[in-house]
Protein backbone atom coordinates (compact mmCIF):
# COMPACT_ATOMS: atom_id res chain seq x y z
CA UNK A 1 0.00 0.00 0.00
CA UNK A 2 1.47 3.32 -1.03
CA UNK A 3 1.56 6.17 1.39
CA UNK A 4 -0.23 9.41 0.60
CA UNK A 5 1.81 12.53 0.00
CA UNK A 6 1.62 14.99 2.85
CA UNK A 7 -0.26 17.66 0.87
CA UNK A 8 -3.49 18.17 -1.00
CA UNK A 9 -3.71 17.63 -4.74
CA UNK A 10 -4.98 21.19 -5.04
CA UNK A 11 -1.76 22.62 -3.58
CA UNK A 12 -0.05 25.09 -5.90
CA UNK A 13 3.74 25.29 -6.31
CA UNK A 14 3.55 28.44 -4.20
CA UNK A 15 1.84 26.50 -1.39
CA UNK A 16 4.51 23.79 -1.52
CA UNK A 17 7.26 26.38 -1.57
CA UNK A 18 5.88 28.15 1.45
CA UNK A 19 5.56 24.85 3.30
CA UNK A 20 9.26 24.18 2.60
CA UNK A 21 10.16 27.60 3.88
CA UNK A 22 8.13 27.05 7.03
CA UNK A 23 10.03 23.80 7.59
CA UNK A 24 13.29 25.69 7.14
CA UNK A 25 12.03 28.31 9.57
CA UNK A 26 11.17 25.61 12.11
CA UNK A 27 14.71 24.29 11.95
CA UNK A 28 16.04 27.82 12.27
CA UNK A 29 13.76 28.40 15.25
CA UNK A 30 15.34 25.43 16.99
CA UNK A 31 18.77 26.89 16.31
CA UNK A 32 17.69 30.29 17.57
CA UNK A 33 16.42 28.68 20.78
CA UNK A 34 19.84 27.26 21.64
CA UNK A 35 22.19 29.14 23.90
CA UNK A 36 24.26 31.83 22.18
CA UNK A 37 22.38 31.69 18.85
CA UNK A 38 21.02 35.22 19.17
CA UNK A 39 24.52 36.60 19.69
CA UNK A 40 25.75 34.57 16.68
CA UNK A 41 23.02 35.95 14.44
CA UNK A 42 23.64 39.51 15.62
CA UNK A 43 27.36 39.19 15.06
CA UNK A 44 27.00 37.74 11.57
CA UNK A 45 24.53 40.39 10.47
CA UNK A 46 27.09 43.02 11.50
CA UNK A 47 29.47 41.52 8.94
CA UNK A 48 33.14 40.58 9.06
CA UNK A 49 35.44 43.63 9.27
CA UNK A 50 37.93 44.10 6.44
CA UNK A 51 41.36 45.58 7.05
CA UNK A 52 43.35 47.17 4.27
CA UNK A 53 41.41 49.86 2.40
CA UNK A 54 38.74 49.30 -0.24
CA UNK A 55 37.54 45.68 0.05
CA UNK A 56 36.77 44.98 -3.63
CA UNK A 57 39.62 44.14 -6.05
CA UNK A 58 40.58 47.01 -8.36
CA UNK A 59 42.56 47.25 -11.58
CA UNK A 60 44.65 50.38 -11.10
CA UNK A 61 45.30 50.62 -14.84
CA UNK A 62 41.56 50.96 -15.51
CA UNK A 63 40.44 52.76 -12.37
CA UNK A 64 40.15 56.50 -12.90
CA UNK A 65 38.03 59.19 -11.23
CA UNK A 66 34.62 59.26 -12.92
CA UNK A 67 33.68 62.22 -15.11
CA UNK A 68 30.20 63.28 -14.07
CA UNK A 69 29.69 64.62 -17.59
CA UNK A 70 29.46 60.97 -18.60
CA UNK A 71 26.68 60.25 -16.14
CA UNK A 72 23.27 59.29 -17.49
CA UNK A 73 21.52 62.27 -15.84
CA UNK A 74 24.11 64.69 -17.18
CA UNK A 75 23.62 63.34 -20.69
CA UNK A 76 19.84 63.26 -20.35
CA UNK A 77 19.37 66.61 -18.65
CA UNK A 78 21.83 68.91 -20.34
CA UNK A 79 20.89 70.48 -23.68
CA UNK A 80 24.56 71.38 -24.15
CA UNK A 81 25.47 67.71 -23.85
CA UNK A 82 22.83 66.83 -26.45
CA UNK A 83 24.26 69.42 -28.83
CA UNK A 84 27.91 68.50 -28.21
CA UNK A 85 27.43 64.71 -28.42
CA UNK A 86 24.66 64.06 -31.01
CA UNK A 87 26.44 60.83 -31.94
CA UNK A 88 25.40 59.42 -28.54
CA UNK A 89 21.74 59.79 -29.43
CA UNK A 90 22.35 58.23 -32.84
CA UNK A 91 24.39 55.30 -31.55
CA UNK A 92 21.94 54.58 -28.75
CA UNK A 93 18.91 54.78 -31.04
CA UNK A 94 20.57 52.29 -33.41
CA UNK A 95 21.46 49.96 -30.52
CA UNK A 96 17.87 49.80 -29.22
CA UNK A 97 16.42 49.55 -32.71
CA UNK A 98 14.50 52.84 -32.57
CA UNK A 99 16.05 55.27 -35.10
CA UNK A 100 15.23 58.84 -34.27
CA UNK A 101 14.95 58.33 -30.51
CA UNK A 102 16.55 61.20 -28.62
CA UNK A 103 17.28 62.17 -25.07
CA UNK A 104 14.97 65.10 -25.75
CA UNK A 105 12.20 62.49 -25.52
CA UNK A 106 13.49 61.23 -22.18
CA UNK A 107 12.67 61.75 -18.54
CA UNK A 108 13.57 65.42 -18.48
CA UNK A 109 10.68 66.18 -20.82
CA UNK A 110 8.51 65.88 -17.69
CA UNK A 111 8.81 67.65 -14.36
CA UNK A 112 9.20 66.03 -10.96
CA UNK A 113 7.14 68.78 -9.41
CA UNK A 114 4.02 68.58 -11.56
CA UNK A 115 2.39 66.04 -13.85
CA UNK A 116 -0.52 67.36 -15.94
CA UNK A 117 -3.86 65.53 -16.37
CA UNK A 118 -2.88 64.13 -19.77
CA UNK A 119 -0.33 61.94 -17.96
CA UNK A 120 -2.86 60.53 -15.51
CA UNK A 121 -4.52 57.19 -16.17
CA UNK A 122 -7.23 56.55 -13.60
CA UNK A 123 -7.92 53.13 -15.11
CA UNK A 124 -4.37 51.96 -14.33
CA UNK A 125 -3.40 51.33 -10.68
CA UNK A 126 -0.16 53.11 -9.86
CA UNK A 127 -0.59 55.76 -12.55
CA UNK A 128 -3.75 57.43 -11.27
CA UNK A 129 -4.08 61.04 -10.25
CA UNK A 130 -3.55 60.12 -6.60
CA UNK A 131 -0.30 58.30 -7.43
CA UNK A 132 1.09 61.23 -9.41
CA UNK A 133 0.06 63.53 -6.55
CA UNK A 134 2.11 61.39 -4.15
CA UNK A 135 5.06 61.29 -6.56
CA UNK A 136 5.14 65.08 -6.99
CA UNK A 137 4.45 66.03 -3.37
CA UNK A 138 7.25 63.78 -2.10
CA UNK A 139 9.86 65.60 -4.20
CA UNK A 140 8.33 69.08 -3.98
CA UNK A 141 10.45 70.14 -0.94
CA UNK A 142 13.59 69.67 -3.06
CA UNK A 143 12.58 72.77 -5.01
CA UNK A 144 13.61 74.65 -1.85
CA UNK A 145 16.06 72.29 -0.11
CA UNK A 146 18.25 71.54 -3.13
CA UNK A 147 17.03 72.32 -6.62
CA UNK A 148 18.11 69.61 -9.11
CA UNK A 149 20.06 67.90 -6.31
CA UNK A 150 18.55 64.49 -7.11
CA UNK A 151 19.93 64.79 -10.66
CA UNK A 152 23.48 65.32 -9.41
CA UNK A 153 23.65 69.12 -9.34
CA UNK A 154 26.79 70.18 -7.37
CA UNK A 155 26.39 73.30 -5.23
CA UNK A 156 22.62 72.93 -5.57
CA UNK A 157 20.70 76.03 -4.44
CA UNK A 158 19.45 75.46 -0.89
CA UNK A 159 20.91 73.60 2.08
CA UNK A 160 23.01 71.41 -0.25
CA UNK A 161 24.95 74.47 -1.41
CA UNK A 162 28.66 74.99 -0.86
CA UNK A 163 28.40 78.21 1.14
CA UNK A 164 29.92 77.86 4.61
CA UNK A 165 27.01 79.43 6.46
CA UNK A 166 27.05 79.46 10.27
CA UNK A 167 30.74 78.45 10.42
CA UNK A 168 31.74 78.98 14.05
CA UNK A 169 34.98 80.92 14.72
CA UNK A 170 35.98 78.45 17.46
CA UNK A 171 36.33 74.69 16.96
CA UNK A 172 34.72 72.27 19.39
CA UNK A 173 37.33 69.88 20.81
CA UNK A 174 36.26 66.25 20.98
CA UNK A 175 37.76 64.18 23.80
CA UNK A 176 38.73 61.34 21.45
CA UNK A 177 38.26 60.16 17.89
CA UNK A 178 35.60 57.74 19.08
CA UNK A 179 33.85 60.55 20.95
CA UNK A 180 33.70 62.51 17.68
CA UNK A 181 32.27 59.53 15.78
CA UNK A 182 29.70 58.80 18.49
CA UNK A 183 28.42 62.36 18.67
CA UNK A 184 28.31 62.85 14.91
CA UNK A 185 26.37 59.63 14.45
CA UNK A 186 23.98 60.58 17.23
CA UNK A 187 23.27 63.92 15.59
CA UNK A 188 22.74 62.25 12.19
CA UNK A 189 20.34 59.77 13.77
CA UNK A 190 18.39 62.57 15.44
CA UNK A 191 18.12 64.40 12.12
CA UNK A 192 16.64 61.26 10.54
CA UNK A 193 19.41 59.07 9.08
CA UNK A 194 18.59 55.36 9.11
CA UNK A 195 22.27 54.35 9.43
CA UNK A 196 25.56 56.23 9.52
CA UNK A 197 29.17 55.34 8.72
CA UNK A 198 32.30 57.47 8.62
CA UNK A 199 35.31 57.06 6.34
CA UNK A 200 38.18 59.03 4.87
CA UNK A 201 38.16 61.00 1.62
CA UNK A 202 39.52 58.89 -1.24
CA UNK A 203 39.94 60.87 -4.51
CA UNK A 204 39.41 57.68 -6.53
CA UNK A 205 35.71 57.85 -5.69
CA UNK A 206 35.23 61.58 -6.29
CA UNK A 207 33.75 62.76 -9.59
CA UNK A 208 36.43 64.58 -11.57
CA UNK A 209 35.25 66.75 -13.07
CA UNK A 210 31.85 67.31 -11.52
CA UNK A 211 29.13 68.55 -13.84
CA UNK A 212 26.75 71.47 -13.30
CA UNK A 213 23.62 70.30 -15.09
CA UNK A 214 21.83 73.65 -14.64
CA UNK A 215 24.56 75.58 -16.42
CA UNK A 216 25.91 72.71 -18.57
CA UNK A 217 29.51 73.12 -17.48
CA UNK A 218 32.26 71.13 -15.80
CA UNK A 219 33.24 71.92 -12.20
CA UNK A 220 36.68 71.17 -10.73
CA UNK A 221 37.55 70.33 -7.13
CA UNK A 222 39.74 73.41 -7.25
CA UNK A 223 36.46 75.34 -6.98
CA UNK A 224 35.37 73.45 -3.84
CA UNK A 225 35.38 75.63 -0.69
CA UNK A 226 37.92 73.40 1.14
CA UNK A 227 39.88 70.15 0.82
CA UNK A 228 37.67 67.34 2.22
CA UNK A 229 39.31 64.95 4.66
CA UNK A 230 36.35 62.93 5.95
CA UNK A 231 33.13 61.62 4.40
CA UNK A 232 30.14 60.91 6.63
CA UNK A 233 27.82 58.51 4.81
CA UNK A 234 24.12 58.15 5.63
CA UNK A 235 21.48 55.67 4.51
CA UNK A 236 17.85 56.68 4.13
CA UNK A 237 15.30 53.85 4.10
CA UNK A 238 12.57 53.85 1.45
CA UNK A 239 9.05 52.67 2.29
CA UNK A 240 8.77 48.90 1.75
CA UNK A 241 5.13 48.89 0.65
CA UNK A 242 5.70 51.84 -1.66
CA UNK A 243 8.63 50.17 -3.41
CA UNK A 244 6.51 47.03 -3.96
CA UNK A 245 4.32 49.02 -6.38
CA UNK A 246 7.20 49.37 -8.88
CA UNK A 247 7.37 50.32 -11.70
CA UNK A 248 4.41 52.60 -10.96
CA UNK A 249 4.52 56.25 -9.93
CA UNK A 250 3.58 55.23 -6.38
CA UNK A 251 6.95 53.53 -5.94
CA UNK A 252 8.80 56.68 -6.97
CA UNK A 253 6.80 58.55 -4.37
CA UNK A 254 8.74 56.42 -1.88
CA UNK A 255 11.98 57.19 -3.73
CA UNK A 256 11.30 60.93 -3.81
CA UNK A 257 10.51 60.95 -0.09
CA UNK A 258 13.98 59.47 0.52
CA UNK A 259 15.53 62.07 -1.79
CA UNK A 260 13.88 64.77 0.29
CA UNK A 261 15.19 63.11 3.47
CA UNK A 262 18.68 63.08 1.97
CA UNK A 263 18.71 66.84 1.51
CA UNK A 264 17.15 67.59 4.89
CA UNK A 265 19.35 65.24 6.92
CA UNK A 266 22.65 65.88 5.13
CA UNK A 267 21.98 69.62 5.11
CA UNK A 268 21.22 69.61 8.83
CA UNK A 269 24.31 67.55 9.67
CA UNK A 270 26.56 69.79 7.58
CA UNK A 271 25.18 72.82 9.40
CA UNK A 272 25.75 71.06 12.76
CA UNK A 273 29.42 70.43 11.89
CA UNK A 274 29.94 74.00 10.68
CA UNK A 275 28.52 75.27 13.98
CA UNK A 276 31.27 73.22 15.68
CA UNK A 277 33.83 75.21 13.72
CA UNK A 278 34.62 72.74 10.92
CA UNK A 279 33.91 73.23 7.23
CA UNK A 280 31.26 70.92 5.77
CA UNK A 281 29.08 70.47 2.67
CA UNK A 282 26.01 68.28 2.22
CA UNK A 283 26.27 65.95 -0.78
CA UNK A 284 23.04 64.68 -2.33
CA UNK A 285 23.38 62.79 -5.66
CA UNK A 286 26.39 64.89 -6.62
CA UNK A 287 30.17 65.02 -6.38
CA UNK A 288 31.08 61.51 -5.21
CA UNK A 289 30.42 57.81 -5.83
CA UNK A 290 28.02 57.14 -2.93
CA UNK A 291 28.04 53.36 -3.33
CA UNK A 292 31.85 53.21 -3.05
CA UNK A 293 31.82 55.43 0.02
CA UNK A 294 28.98 53.41 1.56
CA UNK A 295 31.13 50.29 1.16
CA UNK A 296 34.15 52.05 2.68
CA UNK A 297 32.03 53.17 5.64
CA UNK A 298 30.97 49.60 6.40
CA UNK A 299 27.29 50.13 5.58
CA UNK A 300 26.92 47.39 2.97
CA UNK A 301 28.31 45.80 -0.17
CA UNK A 302 28.00 46.44 -3.88
CA UNK A 303 25.48 44.18 -5.64
CA UNK A 304 24.57 42.88 -9.08
CA UNK A 305 22.02 45.67 -9.58
CA UNK A 306 24.71 48.33 -9.08
CA UNK A 307 23.29 49.51 -5.76
CA UNK A 308 24.56 49.33 -2.21
CA UNK A 309 22.90 46.45 -0.38
CA UNK A 310 22.66 46.96 3.37
CA UNK A 311 21.83 44.04 5.68
CA UNK A 312 18.23 44.22 6.90
CA UNK A 313 17.36 46.82 4.25
CA UNK A 314 18.78 45.49 1.02
CA UNK A 315 19.05 48.06 -1.78
CA UNK A 316 15.93 49.83 -0.42
CA UNK A 317 18.00 52.85 0.61
CA UNK A 318 19.23 56.13 -0.78
CA UNK A 319 22.64 57.48 0.21
CA UNK A 320 23.66 60.99 1.20
CA UNK A 321 26.94 62.26 2.61
CA UNK A 322 28.63 65.16 4.32
CA UNK A 323 32.16 66.12 3.26
CA UNK A 324 34.17 67.90 5.94
CA UNK A 325 37.70 68.99 6.84
CA UNK A 326 37.31 67.44 10.31
CA UNK A 327 39.59 64.40 10.48
CA UNK A 328 39.84 63.86 14.25
CA UNK A 329 37.28 61.06 14.12
CA UNK A 330 37.25 57.27 14.28
CA UNK A 331 36.73 55.75 10.83
CA UNK A 332 34.56 52.68 10.25
CA UNK A 333 35.91 49.61 8.46
CA UNK A 334 34.41 47.99 5.37
CA UNK A 335 32.63 44.71 6.12
CA UNK A 336 31.92 41.45 4.33
CA UNK A 337 28.24 40.48 4.57
CA UNK A 338 28.33 37.76 1.89
CA UNK A 339 26.22 39.87 -0.46
CA UNK A 340 28.42 39.74 -3.56
CA UNK A 341 28.72 35.96 -3.23
CA UNK A 342 24.94 35.75 -3.02
CA UNK A 343 24.57 37.92 -6.15
CA UNK A 344 26.62 35.46 -8.18
CA UNK A 345 23.85 32.87 -7.88
CA UNK A 346 20.65 34.85 -7.42
CA UNK A 347 20.08 37.04 -10.54
CA UNK A 348 16.49 37.87 -9.54
CA UNK A 349 17.07 41.57 -10.26
CA UNK A 350 18.26 40.69 -13.78
CA UNK A 351 15.26 38.40 -14.30
CA UNK A 352 12.80 41.13 -13.35
CA UNK A 353 14.43 44.13 -14.98
CA UNK A 354 11.91 45.21 -17.66
CA UNK A 355 14.62 46.80 -19.82
CA UNK A 356 17.14 43.94 -19.48
CA UNK A 357 19.68 46.49 -18.32
CA UNK A 358 21.10 44.27 -15.56
CA UNK A 359 23.75 41.76 -16.51
CA UNK A 360 23.30 37.98 -16.24
CA UNK A 361 27.10 37.48 -16.16
CA UNK A 362 28.05 34.63 -13.85
CA UNK A 363 31.18 36.38 -12.66
CA UNK A 364 31.98 40.04 -11.98
CA UNK A 365 34.44 41.87 -14.21
CA UNK A 366 36.65 44.97 -14.19
CA UNK A 367 34.74 46.70 -16.99
CA UNK A 368 31.39 46.48 -18.78
CA UNK A 369 30.55 43.49 -20.94
CA UNK A 370 27.16 44.60 -22.33
CA UNK A 371 26.61 45.31 -26.02
CA UNK A 372 28.09 48.61 -27.13
CA UNK A 373 30.26 49.02 -24.04
CA UNK A 374 33.40 49.34 -26.17
CA UNK A 375 31.86 52.14 -28.26
CA UNK A 376 33.04 55.51 -26.88
CA UNK A 377 29.77 57.08 -28.03
CA UNK A 378 27.91 54.68 -25.72
CA UNK A 379 30.33 54.54 -22.81
CA UNK A 380 28.19 56.26 -20.19
CA UNK A 381 28.45 53.42 -17.71
CA UNK A 382 29.71 53.64 -14.15
CA UNK A 383 33.28 53.75 -12.98
CA UNK A 384 35.50 51.09 -14.55
CA UNK A 385 38.32 49.28 -12.78
CA UNK A 386 36.43 47.67 -9.88
CA UNK A 387 35.65 43.93 -9.88
CA UNK A 388 31.85 44.11 -9.92
CA UNK A 389 28.80 43.68 -12.14
CA UNK A 390 28.31 46.40 -14.77
CA UNK A 391 24.85 47.34 -16.03
CA UNK A 392 23.60 49.33 -19.00
CA UNK A 393 22.24 52.62 -17.68
CA UNK A 394 21.02 53.60 -21.15
CA UNK A 395 18.55 50.70 -21.34
CA UNK A 396 17.36 51.49 -17.83
CA UNK A 397 16.86 55.14 -18.71
CA UNK A 398 15.05 54.24 -21.93
CA UNK A 399 12.48 52.23 -19.95
CA UNK A 400 12.03 55.15 -17.58
CA UNK A 401 11.23 57.33 -20.59
CA UNK A 402 8.75 54.79 -22.00
CA UNK A 403 7.18 54.27 -18.56
CA UNK A 404 7.01 58.04 -17.96
CA UNK A 405 8.45 57.45 -14.50
CA UNK A 406 11.47 55.72 -12.97
CA UNK A 407 11.54 52.01 -12.12
CA UNK A 408 12.64 50.26 -8.90
CA UNK A 409 12.08 46.62 -9.89
CA UNK A 410 15.70 45.78 -9.09
CA UNK A 411 15.09 46.98 -5.52
CA UNK A 412 11.67 45.38 -5.20
CA UNK A 413 12.90 41.97 -6.38
CA UNK A 414 16.06 41.74 -4.26
CA UNK A 415 15.85 38.98 -1.61
CA UNK A 416 17.72 41.27 0.81
CA UNK A 417 14.81 43.75 0.61
CA UNK A 418 12.67 42.40 3.44
CA UNK A 419 10.73 43.48 6.51
CA UNK A 420 12.64 42.93 9.73
CA UNK A 421 11.45 39.39 10.51
CA UNK A 422 13.69 37.13 12.60
CA UNK A 423 13.92 34.32 9.99
CA UNK A 424 15.09 36.80 7.34
CA UNK A 425 17.79 38.08 9.66
CA UNK A 426 18.90 34.50 10.36
CA UNK A 427 19.25 33.92 6.62
CA UNK A 428 21.12 37.23 6.26
CA UNK A 429 23.52 36.10 8.97
CA UNK A 430 24.25 32.81 7.21
CA UNK A 431 25.39 34.55 4.02
CA UNK A 432 28.92 35.12 5.28
CA UNK A 433 29.62 31.39 4.93
CA UNK A 434 26.86 29.73 2.83
CA UNK A 435 27.52 29.02 -0.83
CA UNK A 436 25.79 28.67 -4.21
CA UNK A 437 23.26 25.84 -3.66
CA UNK A 438 21.92 27.49 -0.51
CA UNK A 439 21.74 30.87 -2.24
CA UNK A 440 19.78 29.35 -5.13
CA UNK A 441 17.37 27.71 -2.69
CA UNK A 442 16.89 30.99 -0.84
CA UNK A 443 16.17 32.77 -4.12
CA UNK A 444 13.38 30.30 -4.97
CA UNK A 445 11.90 30.45 -1.49
CA UNK A 446 11.87 34.23 -1.67
CA UNK A 447 9.90 34.11 -4.93
CA UNK A 448 7.48 31.43 -3.79
CA UNK A 449 6.80 33.28 -0.57
CA UNK A 450 5.73 36.23 -2.71
CA UNK A 451 8.06 38.97 -1.51
CA UNK A 452 9.73 40.21 -4.68
CA UNK A 453 7.22 39.45 -7.42
CA UNK A 454 3.95 41.07 -6.31
CA UNK A 455 1.97 42.51 -9.22
CA UNK A 456 1.41 46.26 -9.32
CA UNK A 457 -2.37 46.21 -8.87
CA UNK A 458 -2.20 44.12 -5.69
CA UNK A 459 0.73 46.08 -4.28
CA UNK A 460 -1.05 49.35 -5.12
CA UNK A 461 -4.16 48.25 -3.20
CA UNK A 462 -2.09 47.15 -0.19
CA UNK A 463 -0.16 50.42 -0.15
CA UNK A 464 -3.21 52.68 -0.16
CA UNK A 465 -5.24 50.59 2.29
CA UNK A 466 -2.57 49.73 4.84
CA UNK A 467 -3.59 50.61 8.38
CA UNK A 468 -1.42 53.33 9.92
Amino acid sequence: MTSKPNHNQSDTPEDLGRRKLFKLSAVAAGLAATGGAAAWVGGRIQGVPFDGGFPMPVDEALLKPFSQRNWIFSQGGSEKNWAQFPERDTAFAELIGEPGWSFRDGMFAASDYTRPPEQWDDSKPGYQQIDWALFCAASHPLEYLGKMAKFGQPDAPGICGWQQKNLAPVQWKFSSRQDAATRIKRAASLFGATRVGITYNDPRWNYEPMYNIMESKEVSWEEYPFKPKTVIVMLHEMDYDGIRTSPAATSVGAVNKAYTDMALVAGSLADFIRRLGYQAVASHNDSINKVAYGIMAGLGEGARNGALVAPGLGPRVRISAVLTDLDFVEYDKPRNFGIMEFCRHCKLCADRCPSKAITFDDEPSYQPTFEGADNPDLAWHGQKGVLKYYNDAKKCYKFWADNNVACTNCIKSCPWNKPDFWHHRLIDASNTFTRGPIHSFMREMDSLFGYGNMDVAKAHKLFWHKEV
